[in-house]
């Protein structure tokens, strides 16, 4: 084990997490990459539906672009606690590759 690993070993982690972590980290970031570009191109594509389902509603068009951002804003943040969520059952050894 390098010495960035028994840092890591030093300040409380597992062997597992030690070894891990520096492998899942970077992944973890790309992983997060479609879910980003589709957030930047989200208001022009996929959403408007929503926009106008609230405005036919009875809502005003600040509401439903506030509503539209809440509906963005909540998928990212899905997407990266499933993320986070991912690269810690890796961590813990508790998921793995399909032998």
């Amino acid at each position: 084990m390098n010495s960035s690993g028994r840092c890591r070993l030093s300040t409380g982690r597992s062997p597992i997490a030690a070894r891990t972590f520096p492998i899942c980290r970077p992944s973890a970031g790309h992983a997060l990459i479609p879910a980003l570009d589709q957030t930047r191109t989200v208001g022009l594509v996929t959403l408007p539906g929503a926009y106008v389902g609230v405005l036919l509603g009875g809502a005003g068009p600040i509401q439903a672009g506030m509503t539209q951002v809440l509906v963005l804003i909540g998928l990212l943040a899905a997407e990266a606690v499933s993320i986070l969520v991912t690269v810690q059952l890796v961590a813990a050894g508790k998921l793995s590759r399909a032998e």
